[in-house]
């Protein structure tokens, strides 16, 4: 189906300096350096047609940053390749990317980049490169967009897995990881099998209540704008049976009334199911900068359904945190109910202290950006 253009209109909030929020990105649009689209709801997979801003992406097409610090771990041995800028538009209403550009991104209209040559070509040099290693890995846009929301549009993956399958370029036979909240696995039904080995697909997961409390809503009728988690597990199944390794992060980990019983037939849906992911990282609720709410008040979206008492949150390494105490509690709690339907579970934790890794005796790499 046709990708149609059109311009998006909205009633925009004002900034303290009397400008609408949205004034940088229809700027850009005016200027001509950003083209506006309208995708299909069907091509991606929504509700509704979604709205993204597309551009040429001029330089870093791999981006490398260590993510943690002397008492987080989170080690530096993953990259993320920049298909997209900003929050990608599924409108999480926790989701960090609305402050990495904050007035220079709309969370509702993502920026993907569309150069796709020069990303190819960046991708067989990254691999090429003697220094690498095989424990590293290349993420789809894991931390700048959702792997394949956008498949259907600009197809990354399946550009990208003849490269990471050619032993000349990827002899380390390194590992390109996804994640998605998205059902859009059929689009890799063209990746040959034998190339399949080295795609790793992670799905982000919540039981449905607790999903409904912090993912994406239209403001108008509150409905969700990401599939239902019935749907993504299926989907999970269908990618697991195309022969892919499957993985599952469940982050952020909310406690509303009757949280465990919402998680304990999450994981007994999985079970039930036939999945068998190779690995579940865990993740609490965090924050870098206190400023994330304030952003999502300024672009429109909808509050969080769930109250997160900021003044709760310490400062713990890297991100503020729940206290050591409800982590603690957290965690032992979801790998109990693990472990009781998956006793051979692989169980890892997300941007996590050492302190909490060793008081919860997972002191292991099996996070979900690792092999």
């Amino acid at each position: 189906m046709a990708i149609t253009t059109e311009i998006f209109t909205q009633s925009p909030l004002m900034l303290e300096n009397g400008k609408p929020v949205d004034w940088y990105v229809n700027e850009q649009v005016e200027k001509g350096v950003w083209r506006i689209q309208l995708i299909p709801a069907e091509i991606v997979g929504l509700p509704r047609d979604i709205t993204i801003f597309r551009a040429a992406r001029k330089t870093n097409f791999i981006s490398q940053v260590w993510h943690g610090d002397a008492d987080t771990f989170c080690p530096p041995i993953w990259s993320d390749l920049a298909i997209g800028s900003g929050a990608c538009g599924l409108g999480c209403r926790s989701c960090f990317l609305m402050l990495t550009h904050r007035v220079r991104r709309d969370p509702m209209r993502h920026l993907l980049y569309d150069n796709m040559n020069d990303f190819e070509q960046s991708v067989e040099k990254w691999l090429r490169d003697p220094k690498r290693r095989r424990v590293e890995t290349l993420g789809i846009g894991i931390d700048r967009s959702d792997s394949l929301l956008y498949e259907g549009v600009m197809p990354y993956v399946r550009t990208l897995a003849p490269i990471f399958a050619n032993e000349k370029i990827n002899n380390k036979k390194i590992k390109m990881v996804l994640l998605t909240k998205t059902k859009n696995i059929h689009y890799l039904e063209d990746i040959p099998e034998y190339m399949r080995k080295l795609v790793v697909v992670s799905f982000s997961l919540s039981p449905e209540g607790i999903a409904d409390l912090w993912e994406g809503k239209y403001p108008d009728t509150g409905e969700r704008i990401s599939p239902s988690i019935y749907t993504r597990l299926k989907a999970a199944v269908m990618a697991q049976n195309m022969g892919f390794e499957v993985r599952v992060r469940l982050d952020p980990i909310l406690t509303p009334t009757g949280w465990i019983v919402q998680y304990q037939e999450l994981v007994e849906m999985v079970r039930k199911m036939g999945l068998n992911f190779s690995r579940w990282t865990l993740g609490t609720y965090r924050e870098k900068n206190a400023q994330l709410d304030s952003w999502r008040k300024r672009w429109g979206l909808l509050p969080m359904e769930y109250e997160i008492d900021h003044n709760d949150l310490v400062k713990d390494g890297t991100h503020k945190h729940l206290n050591v105490e409800q982590r603690r509690r957290i965690y032992s709690t979801i790998m109990e109910l693990i472990q009781e339907q998956f006793p051979k579970a692989t169980v890892g934790l997300c941007k996590e202290t050492h302190q909490i890794r060793r008081e919860m005796n997972l002191c292991n790499s099996c996070c979900n950006c690792l092999i």
